[in-house]
């Protein structure tokens, strides 16, 4: 799922405040959620995966709610993409006037944490839609402490973007492992013309992709806990970043980008692998399903094509179950109100038609009748490899920890002095090990 950094909490109440000035596409005032005196109530969300296309749909689905509630204003604030989780928690550290955010999985435990979004249970045990939630769903909701702190919208399973053209006119297969990315990179990169092998993320949330191949090397069954992705089965706070194979997976790593990717993807995130990819510079891109739009509307059909998540030498396909979706915060104003639209905004009807719109995969069981575009082209990809529950697995970073949002504002910098060699294999991997050894022994078992 593109992931974000959450920064400290740095700037003061009335700099949060300027800072949104002008920025809603919904209805602003200084008091936005108090109720008038005719009984008008407005409700602020602020979206955090921000994009002119998804704040669009978001707005449609509001009007309609609008329309069948008198009275009710949907005021939805879109930070820009890059600093929108900093943005969020300083609205919500400061208890600013919002009733709904969006929560990431890399977000949950600090908004639990300090106590900024309240449990939906109430609301949820009398939804008359639950029943049709996927698993994944229940269990996303289920993250933080067993409670139900937010309702997802969707799921970010990655997989595989590949240039068919480019592999067609080379006489390569489309790539299924690891090695297969690298090999196939290798023959496709010619950086005298600027073409490149693979679309690397060395810039933000980057280490994440290191993850990825740790654990592809390693298996989940090495794993204390799939949700829990840094500690060994061994027990007693032993991380992997001791292991063997962890070390031949992060020389691995680097070689991906030292061989077959840009120079400057050092420091590439998101918008820039997607944009590497779409532009013409980059064969291969792994990214969340929400690309596919993005493919779709910049590229021929013939130019691209996916494929699953790649395998590791263990056999199996490893990536996290990324996951975002929507909370109420604790101090909401009229939390009843924004509830209901909150849960107007998960049904299935709207979520499958958001879903497609942001192509993500939906939270309903129902959502393949509703719509056939979750059982055909590009997306019956990810209904092919849930029947492989063998090979595609999912892990994740130990995430309820509170120490990870400090490891989030640290480890892109360390994975990038990796790469440009101002730091050695094992000095990174010895500033993991300390750090989430250290982690376990002040806060203990999470899992």
């Amino acid at each position: 799922m593109k992931t974000r950094k959450v920064a400290a909490f740095l700037a003061t109440i009335m700099a949060v405040s300027s800072t949104f000035v002008g920025c809603s596409n919904g209805t602003n005032s200084s008091s936005n959620n108090a109720q008038d005196n005719s009984g008008n109530v407005t409700i602020t969300m602020v979206e955090s995966l921000t994009s002119p296309e998804r704040t669009a749909v978001l707005r449609e689905i509001a009007d309609k709610y609008q329309e069948s509630h008198k009275g009710v204003t949907v005021n939805i604030i879109s930070p820009p993409l890059e600093n929108a989780d900093t943005k969020i928690t300083q609205m919500l550290q400061a208890q600013q006037d919002v009733d709904i955010v969006e929560v990431r999985d890399s977000t949950l435990t600090q908004f639990a944490t300090n106590k900024w979004i309240a449990a939906l249970e109430k609301y949820v045990d009398q939804w008359d839609e639950k029943d049709t939630l996927t698993t994944s769903a229940k269990e996303a909701m289920k993250t933080f402490q067993n409670t139900d702190y937010l309702i997802p919208y969707g799921f970010y399973h990655r997989a595989i973007f590949y240039r068919k053209d480019w592999f067609q006119k080379a006489g390569l297969e489309a790539p299924k492992t690891w090695q297969d990315i690298y090999d196939a990179g290798k023959k496709l990169t010619d950086a005298s013309n600027s073409k490149y092998g693979y679309s690397f993320r060395g810039g933000s949330s980057g280490y994440q992709y290191a993850d990825t191949l740790y654990w592809s090397y390693i298996g989940v069954e090495e794993l204390a806990n799939p949700n829990a992705g840094y500690y060994t089965k061994e027990g007693n706070g032993k991380t992997i970043f001791t292991l063997p194979k962890v070390k031949e997976a992060l020389h691995f790593y680097k070689s991906l980008f030292k061989d077959v990717s840009p120079k400057d993807s050092v420091a590439w995130g998101f918008s820039e692998m997607v944009q590497g990819f779409v532009g013409g510079t980059t064969a291969m891109l792994i990214q969340d399903p929400e690309v596919i739009a993005t493919c779709s509307s910049s590229m021929k059909d013939d130019e691209w094509d996916m494929v699953a998540f790649p395998a590791g030498p263990s056999g199996e396909a490893v990536s996290p179950n990324g996951f975002a979706g929507w909370g109420l915060t604790s101090f909401s104003k009229h939390p009843d109100q924004a509830a209901d639209f909150l849960l107007f905004l998960s049904n299935s009807e709207n979520n499958t038609y958001f879903a497609k719109k942001y192509s993500t995969i939906p939270i309903h069981s129902d959502a393949a009748e509703k719509d056939s575009y979750f059982s055909t082209g590009k997306f019956a990809l990810y209904l092919k490899t849930e029947e492989q529950p063998d090979v595609y697995k999912y892990a994740i970073q130990p995430q309820m920890y509170e120490a990870f949002a400090q490891y989030k504002t640290e480890v892109d910098k360390k994975y990038q002095q990796y790469l440009n060699d101002t730091i050695t294999d094992d000095q990174l991997l010895k500033w993991l090990d300390e750090f989430w050894t250290e982690a376990y022994k002040a806060e203990g078992k999470k899992w």
